[in-house]
């Protein structure tokens, strides 16, 4: 222990001796040990964390899928959740079923719109948690004809009920219907997500779906099961595809059954972070490569320490230290060094990590489990550790071995040692090139992707347009006819707002609205609802079009005639009429669309919409008239000749007078919901930009370093060369030449480094490849600059050596 003290002791002094040095290379490990500390704290919370449940592990997602017809997480019906419920039990402990939906709050105050889930009475024994207060359902409470409940977030508890322990078992009115309060779930449940505030039970009535459509086996609902001890997941998906394929035998007219459907079935904590694993596996390599750049970084700075301490060692040797006690001396200085740049590091994860959740809000799922605890803790002094002996070693190694003849008969002259010789500090510059032209191309591919993202043609115009939703509750709605009269006034009454261009009215709002269902071509061969091809479907107004400024390419709009009772119509996208009408002429024929007892007649076709998400093609697309199809959820676009949220409070104040009672939610312009729609992208390109940057920065830093040093040892040498005639501009290239050198062999590396790796980002990229021309022209050119000007400074110096006093005391 007094040998390692003294160690520490000496080796404080040697860092405090080269404070330049040392606050150089503290400066870089902690940037590189600082973000990937921030990045791990990241993935630790998101990704290595067990989900909040008990024996999370043995928790399944379950959901339809067909590959062969592009779903892959696809709802289910009622009637199969049932089927399933009937014939699991092999594998599975419990199987519970659950749907969105959303339940307008109007008991007093401002009424407000709650997002909420329909759950199966056993969701909470599946997730093996219980209410804090009260009690879960009762399976009795999970059939028809029983008395409503309620289970309250924790959330919703303290904001509307001010955290009153006696409000269980007190009655709260729900889309125009009593609620009997029985449960508050703990404040850490967020079941599936953070914006659910209630949860009820009898997932069959659906407020969305007509009870005949339920029947009928229209798909809405997701499940969630738990296994059995001993289990595996492999049998559970057994299991639940032969019940599937049991299901689809007994029943092949049901609108979900599909002959080529299976069931995935996945981990929930995979399901949860499937989304965001991806970005957060490559901004993990990412943070990896600059944590390697500043290490080797450190590792030229050290050796340049060592080239000056040779003589110091060789004094050491000469009077009996053994090679080990040399080494353990230097790797405690370069340890010490390392762990003075985690500990700085650290404090810029913690700044780091807070910025990136606030910058991640909605984008990284489970950030409220992002923490600073003892496993991050750990994990940085680890990598601080690992890191001194990584950077220290090649040094140490290299020290500890001097040359006695050599470095003891050296005068005040210093050495000729030159770039040849110094092999090692140019290979680490390589790496250093390398590394960071790797990160540059993924940012380059990244940027460029989000550029095209961006410039997606999306159909219509996003300017000056705001949304906002409006869920009218069944029970005070339960007619078409009622939904139909309070739409129709509210778009009266908006439409005569000063500044008011157009209102339309629409199920589900572009890039991410819409709702999918089989369809036949009239003609076409009469395929059963499981084999039919799919085409997505909208429920809008008739100014809709005009709102949104949708092109109309043939045909009419809706209008006023196209009412309930009236021949079905429909308006088609471009896509749609082009693939499956080769005339050219879709106008006057019909779709079967669904279960729909009457064929569609086509009475326009519109242009293409990006109605599946900004990174999707266009594929067939139908649009119907409100007045045939009125739905309880809606959404209203107001188009506007100023500031577009300077009209929400005029807005909301209309839909009041309609209905008192109906809130108003999800107030946003169009444009704010394209900025939401590119988040995550965004999110990632701005990180691995930065770390790039970063690491390009290093990199300069690092061919700055051997050049200059270069430059002082070979002071001798290149005054000799002037003296025997050699011009600024000879010395000038000389020495650029030897740091461009480098730089070129780093990029080369780089770039087949790139082609091969850059291929585990395509899941990310959008309209460019992995191995784009521009990309992989662009980012060398840069580097190569960025380069050039690292060594042109050294460079210049060089060439103001005085030869008189550069050959002084030779």
């Amino acid at each position: 222990m007094e040998t390692l003290l003294q160690d520490l002791r000496y080796g404080a002094r040697v860092l405090l001796r080269g404070r330049a040095v040392t606050a150089v290379a503290i400066l870089a490990l902690a940037l590189g040990i600082g973000a990937n500390t921030a990045i791990f704290s990241v993935i630790n919370g998101v990704l290595l964390r067990a989900l909040p449940y008990p024996q999370a592990e043995r928790i399944l997602r379950l959901s339809a899928a067909n590959p062969q017809r592009g779903i892959n997480d696809g709802a289910f019906s009622f009637p199969r959740f049932e089927h399933m419920q009937r014939q699991s039990g092999d594998n599975l402990e419990a199987i519970a079923a659950f749907c969105n939906d959303s339940f307008n709050l109007t008991d007093g105050g401002e009424p407000e719109e709650l997002p909420g889930l329909r759950v199966s009475a056993s969701i909470f024994p599946v997730l093996g948690v219980q209410p804090a207060l009260g009690r879960a359902f009762l399976p009795e409470e999970d059939q028809r004809g029983a008395s409503n409940v309620v289970v309250l977030s924790h959330r919703l508890w303290q904001r509307r009920f001010g955290a009153d322990p006696k409000v269980i078992g007190q009655p709260v009115t729900l889309n125009g219907l009593s609620y009997t309060v029985v449960g508050v779930m703990p404040a850490t449940f967020h079941f599936p997500s953070e914006e659910v505030e209630v949860w009820t039970p009898k997932v069959f009535d659906y407020s969305r779906l007509t009870a005949e459509q339920v029947r009928l086996g229209a798909g809405y609902l997701i499940a969630v099961a738990r296994l059995k001890p001993g289990a595996s997941l492999e049998q559970a998906r057994a299991e639940m595809n032969t019940i599937s394929q049991h299901y689809q035998q007994q029943n092949p007219t049901l609108t979900d059954s599909d002959p080529n459907a299976t069931m995935r079935v996945v981990l929930l904590g995979d399901q949860v972070v499937q989304d965001i694993r991806p970005a957060l596996l490559v901004l993990s390599a990412a943070v990896g490569f600059v944590l390697l750049i500043a290490c080797a970084n450190v590792a030229n700075l050290l050796l340049a320490r060592a080239a000056a301490r040779r003589k110091e060692m060789a004094v050491r040797v000469a009077m009996g230290a053994s090679r080990w006690r040399i080494v353990r001396q230097l790797l405690t200085e370069s340890i010490l060094l390392s762990v003075i740049g985690g500990g700085l590091g650290l404090l810029l994860a913690t700044w780091g990590v807070r910025l990136l959740l606030a910058a991640s809000a909605g984008i990284i799922p489970r950030t409220r489990e992002v923490t600073m605890d003892g496993r991050v803790l750990g994990f940085s002094l680890a990598v601080s550790i690992l890191t001194g002996i990584v950077f220290g070693l090649a040094p140490t190694l290299k020290a500890s071995k001097p040359d006695l003849h050599e470095s003891l008969k050296e005068g005040s002259r210093g050495s000729t040692e030159g770039i040849r010789r110094n092999r090692l500090r140019s290979l680490l510059v390589v790496t250093e090139v390398a590394l960071s032209l790797l990160l540059l191309v993924g940012a380059g591919l990244l940027m460029q992707s989000f550029i095209r993202l961006q410039h997606v043609k999306l159909g219509f115009n996003p300017q000056r347009l705001l949304t906002m939703r409006i869920q009218l509750p069944q029970s005070k709605y339960g007619e078409n006819q009622q939904k139909s009269t309070f739409f129709e006034e509210v778009i009266r009454r908006v439409g005569q707002l000063p500044g008011v261009e157009a209102v339309g009215a629409t199920l589900g709002l572009p890039p991410n609205g819409y709702a999918r269902a089989p369809f036949l071509v009239e003609g076409g061969d009469p395929l059963p609802p499981g084999e039919r091809p799919l085409l997505s479907w909208d429920v809008i107004s008739e100014d809709y079009f005009k709102a949104m400024q949708i092109p109309l390419l043939q045909g009419r709009p809706f209008n006023e005639h196209d009412a309930a009772g009236s021949q079905s119509v429909v308006v088609i996208n471009e896509t749609l009429a082009r693939r499956y009408f080769a005339d050219g002429n879709p106008l006057g024929k019909h779709l079967t669309v669904g279960r729909a007892p009457q064929p569609f007649e086509i009475v326009g076709v519109v242009g293409d919409v990006q109605n599946a998400g900004l990174d999707a093609t266009p594929g067939p697309h139908a649009y119907t008239p409100y007045r045939q199809r009125p739905w309880s959820a809606i959404s209203l676009v107001v188009r506007s000749n100023a500031e577009p949220l300077a009209l929400t409070a005029d807005v909301r104040a209309q839909v009041l007078s309609v209905d008192k009672d109906q809130p108003v939610t999800a107030v946003q312009t169009m444009e704010q919901i394209l900025a939401d729609n590119v988040s995550q992208p965004r999110l990632t390109m701005l990180l691995l930009g930065i770390f790039a940057a970063v690491a390009m920065l290093l990199a300069a830093v690092g061919i700055y370093g051997v050049m200059s040093y270069s430059v002082t040892q070979r002071t001798h040498e290149i005054g000799i060369r002037m003296a025997l005639g050699a011009s600024r501009g000879d010395v000038l290239r000389l020495v650029v030449g030897q740091g461009m050198a480098l730089a070129l062999a780093g990029v080369v590396i780089g770039l087949g480094a790139a082609l091969a790796l850059t291929r585990l980002m395509a899941g990310l990229l959008f309209g460019v490849g992995t191995t784009d021309p521009l990309t992989f022209t662009v980012t060398p050119l840069v580097l190569a600059g960025v380069a050039l000007v690292a060594s042109f400074v050294p460079a210049r110096r060089a060439t103001r050596i005085d030869p008189m006093v550069a050959l002084r005391y030779e």
